[in-house]
């Protein structure tokens, strides 16, 4: 049988540890000795991505730059490092990722011992919050806070990612990233669905907290929804089989495709059975058996908007939206000072590109609530802004074919003044490209950037029609199907209206506009 070669970025991987890059960045920054292309492949390892120019093609001096959360919540002494970076070395463009993390843009090498030094000082770093290994782990962003959680599981997350880091050298080598939810939310709010190992808690009749393990989620362009393991694993196991998992995925990840490179392939190429039997092998002892599926919150529901009473006594969180999760700099520093006026306790990440300030005194929600949503952060949001996520587009992504960012800020604001009654919860992504990262596949309404042609025959930007995606437990989701339907970026508005003003008319019965876009048949 004849090897396969190794692709030119795993041979690359294999002759070095990819998180020594640091020491090639700092060369840069302070000697002038400039990467070589094939090592700047290799700053994901530290959350770096090249930009865009104008003709299409990597502008290598700057760069994007993710900062990695660890358990979704941000301090206030980070909170004002962030807000410092953001302002001075990223030209004030903040994003909040559906994955809890923080994006800068416009951020040059000479910038990063700086930069380094400002994260260091406050716990934080942008090592592995990128690359191929484990990823920041998805969630709840109010553990520990909201008094309905069924667990607390920060800790959980912190052990977890403490464990990968301390054995960086045995992890930070996969066939491709490793994302991981570990969350007792009572609503759900980690996407356990979709992600490669996830472990959602609930608790038994007699009281006993377990987790359900899910496996082979993802999204992107080999999208599925995760299976059930049909296993419960106990608190105390989770580090063990989410780190036995990572070393299936290791040991065994497709090195010579990287579009056949994630957990989920592996799952489908071995069958489950055979995957969750290794994972028993590995650890030596049998999980329990876990044949029925929790109750689980849909998909639009996971929210924690508004101001809610904490588990804390005398403190209150407040949810709040942004407006397709991008936060102008100044924004950002000003959200930094309302939190430290009113000494909240921080801001937590959700993983739909929205925020909640914790730790707040009761008697000051409603004035820090209302000092936010001046800002144009609403703590009461509208349909259109809770949930409409967008990807990071052609305005900084290789990968992008429309932009996404500002223009879907604009696209909230028109479905706004047209539609004030509108008030169902509803799921909207817009994404630049086929990847999907704005999660359209499991949005009510998606929107996946391609090339059109307008009346004249001219090729603009515009958007595929997906309709009906869901989360709602392995046994309850879907992935959005395609409608066949192309819309031009300038009429996507109109497009979303026609479809509201015909689910208002309908005569076929469906009680929500949810059911209606899984039935309605588009023109096309």
């Amino acid at each position: 049988m004849i090897e396969k070669e190794l692709s030119a970025l795993e041979q690359l991987k294999a002759s070095r540890n990819p998180l020594k890059v640091v020491e090639d960045m700092f060369k840069e920054a302070q000697e002038g000795i400039p990467l070589s292309d094939d090592h700047i492949s290799l700053l994901k390892w530290y959350g770096m991505y090249p930009h865009i120019n104008s003709e299409g093609t990597e502008e290598k001096k700057y760069f994007m730059k993710r900062i990695k959360i660890v358990d979704a919540k941000i301090t206030l002494d980070q909170l004002d490092v962030l807000a410092q970076i953001g302002q001075k070395y990223a030209q004030g463009l903040v994003d909040f990722t559906n994955r809890q993390n923080i994006q800068f843009h416009y951020i040059e090498i000479k910038d990063i011992p700086a930069i380094f030094k400002l994260l260091d000082s406050v716990g934080l770093t942008s090592r592995m919050a990128s690359g191929d290994g484990p990823r920041p782990i998805m969630t709840s962003p109010v553990a520990g806070i909201d008094p309905k959680e069924i667990l607390d599981a920060s800790y959980l997350v912190k052990e977890l990612d403490s464990y990968f880091d301390k054995n960086d050298d045995r992890f930070c080598n996969f066939s491709r990233k490793y994302k991981v939810g570990i969350s007792g939310c009572g609503r759900h709010t980690a996407a356990h669905e979709i992600q490669d190992v996830a472990f959602t808690a609930f608790k038994t009749d007699e009281g006993e907290v377990l987790f359900d393990l899910t496996l082979a989620g993802g999204l992107s362009k080999s999208k599925q929804i995760a299976y059930r393991a049909n296993k419960y694993v106990k608190p105390e196991q989770v580090r063990e089989v989410a780190v036995v998992c990572a070393e299936i995925f290791r040991d065994h990840g497709n090195r010579h495709n990287r579009n056949k490179a994630r957990v989920r392939h592996l799952v489908n190429e071995w069958g489950l059975e055979v995957f969750v039997a290794e994972i028993e092998k590995r650890l030596a002892y049998d999980l329990q058996e876990g044949l029925i599926e929790p109750q689980i919150t849909p998909f639009e529901n996971r929210n924690h908007f508004g101001i809610h009473e904490a588990k804390q006594i005398g403190e209150s969180f407040i949810g709040f939206a942004i407006n397709s999760g991008r936060v102008a700099g100044e924004d950002f520093e000003s959200i930094s000072k309302i939190c430290r006026k009113y000494n909240a306790g921080g801001v937590a990440l959700t993983s739909t590109q929205n925020f909640i300030i914790y730790g707040v005194k009761t008697e000051d929600a409603q004035s820090l609530a209302d000092e936010i949503d001046d800002l144009g952060y609403p703590y009461k949001p509208s349909p259109f802004r809770a949930r409409l996520q967008s990807c990071t587009g052609k305005e900084f992504c290789k990968f992008g074919i429309t932009e996404t960012k500002e223009y879907a800020k604009v696209v909230v604001a028109k479905l706004e003044k047209d539609n004030p009654n509108f008030t169902e919860n509803i799921t909207m992504a817009i994404s630049g490209c086929g990847n999907a990262c704005s999660h359209p596949q499991i949005s009510d309404i998606g929107f996946v950037g391609t090339k059109v042609r307008d009346e004249e025959g001219n090729r603009v930007e515009g958007y595929d029609v997906i309709l009906g995606g869901q989360l709602h437990g392995v046994n309850g989701s879907r992935i959005a199907h395609k409608t066949g339907v192309k819309v031009e970026a300038t009429k996507l508005v109109d497009f979303v209206n026609d479809l509201i003003a015909s689910y208002e008319m309908d005569d076929l019965g469906q009680n929500t506009f949810k059911e209606y876009l899984n039935i309605v048949e588009l023109k096309k």
